[in-house]
């Protein structure tokens, strides 16, 4: 950066001034959307991605109500995903929040700080346990009605298959939106004694790879995208759908004390919204936001009220360390977003998330024995409780240095008429 504007900011300008942070702008899909270009030579970009949801085949099956199944589950460490409320993706949020996803970060940008779903929002929102050694062992259809007399290897087969439907179905969810990698049997080889699973972890780095590859060119995303709705819902309630109408007073009885996405069971869905409208309309929700718009610990009020399994991982809720899923390794980065854990923020350390890593993928890796090609990005999972972040606790003052060092770095805006809109308001 010159010299000469070392000491000012242009408004008028997306960003960043300072380019040490966001390396991969040139690639970023904000740079083609701010130019007003078309990535593909071969085909028309709307910029809007498709969000790969629910399964109709198995949104369509009654919930598992068979309680053999359910303990199964339960003891492997599923149970939230009983609980979690599916409904429709609101595609136009997504596209708005991938735009502002920075994967050299692992972080949102908005215009008050980073912000990104951390092992806290996993755990909280789904349920899902985020604080097991087990990552993966060393080698990388549709449900049908159980018969009430059903041998065991018959409740056995049908718990295996159940489980698999329900995790492509949401936490491991592929672009087809309607497949699932054989490879989870493997968690799911004796359930006499199921080992347990790192499933919040998994499920994180499934999404934080998806989010990364959704930020620059592709157009379709997947993982548990449930999960990143629910997480802007709670973190800026102002762009939740209000709730028209709820159940009758006690209709349902007491409160069921599941995972924190029961919340917004209520919320409803809007089928058939203009996703490129919609988009638009976020983008420049996103781009004016208000900091008082943000709720950076939205969850401190309901702590006592959740099941032990929704809070059971805190010890590692701030931890920086690698998450590993099989051939996946994403840095979880939450020293750089601690005002989400009730510390001031401090301007962050340098992170690596590894372009090496983000290029790893499944494709001619048969047989690969990834607890051995990943044996250092687990140790350092191993050795977590060292590696727990440490902040201040307080309020951000406003006049902290961290927020013109923000402005310098970061990525603004993400197109022309949102920055116009803004900047008059």
């Amino acid at each position: 950066m010159a010299a000469a504007n070392a000491g000012r900011i242009d408004y008028t300008q997306p960003g960043p001034i300072d380019d040490s942070v966001l390396t991969q702008q040139a690639t970023h899909r904000s740079e083609a959307i701010w130019n007003g270009r078309v990535k593909h030579s071969t085909k028309t970009v709307t910029w809007s991605i498709t969000c790969r949801s629910r399964s109709s085949e198995f949104s369509k099956q009654p919930p598992m109500v068979d309680d053999r199944v359910r303990n199964i589950i339960t003891t492997v460490g599923l149970e939230g995903l009983l609980w979690v409320p599916g409904r429709e993706i609101d595609n136009g949020l997504i596209t708005a929040l991938v735009e502002r996803w920075r994967p050299e970060t692992h972080t949102f940008h908005m215009p008050h700080g980073e912000v990104t779903i951390t092992l806290q929002d996993v755990e909280v929102l789904l349920g899902l346990p985020v604080d097991e050694d087990s990552h993966q062992p060393p080698f990388g259809g549709s449900c049908y009605p159980l018969p009430p007399d059903a041998e065991e290897d018959q409740l056995h087969k049908y718990a295996r298959c159940y489980i698999l439907a329900l995790l492509g179905d949401t936490i491991f969810m592929d672009k087809s939106g309607n497949r699932v990698h054989l490879m989870w049997v493997q968690q799911l080889e004796d359930l006499h004694n199921p080992r347990r699973y790192n499933w919040g972890s998994a499920c994180l780095a499934w999404l934080y790879r998806e989010l990364c590859r959704a930020s620059e060119d592709t157009s379709q995303i997947g993982g548990c995208l449930l999960l990143l709705q629910y997480w802007a819902w709670a973190r800026f309630p102002y762009l939740c759908p209000t709730v028209e109408r709820g159940p009758p007073v006690g209709a349902y009885g007491p409160p069921v004390r599941g995972p924190l996405s029961l919340k917004w069971l209520w919320v409803p869905n809007k089928k058939n919204r203009p996703a490129h409208i919609f988009r638009d309309r976020y983008r420049e929700q996103l781009a004016s936001m208000l900091p008082d718009q943000v709720v950076w610990q939205p969850y401190e009020a309901h702590f006592d009220d959740l099941p032990p399994w929704c809070v059971a991982g805190r010890a590692v809720w701030t931890t920086t360390v690698p998450l590993v899923c099989f051939h996946l390794v994403e840095k979880h980065t939450p020293d750089r977003v601690v005002r989400q854990f009730g510390m001031i923020q401090a301007i962050p350390r340098a992170v690596n998330t590894d372009k090496v890593l983000h290029g790893i993928d499944l494709r001619g890796k048969i047989g690969v024995n990834w607890m051995q090609k990943h044996a250092a990005h687990i140790l350092e999972w191993g050795n977590r409780f060292d590696r727990r972040c440490e902040a201040v606790l307080g309020d951000m003052p406003p006049e902290h240095e961290y927020h013109d060092w923000f402005k310098r770095v970061t990525r603004r805006f993400i197109d022309r008429p949102g920055a116009v809109v803004t900047l008059l308001v």
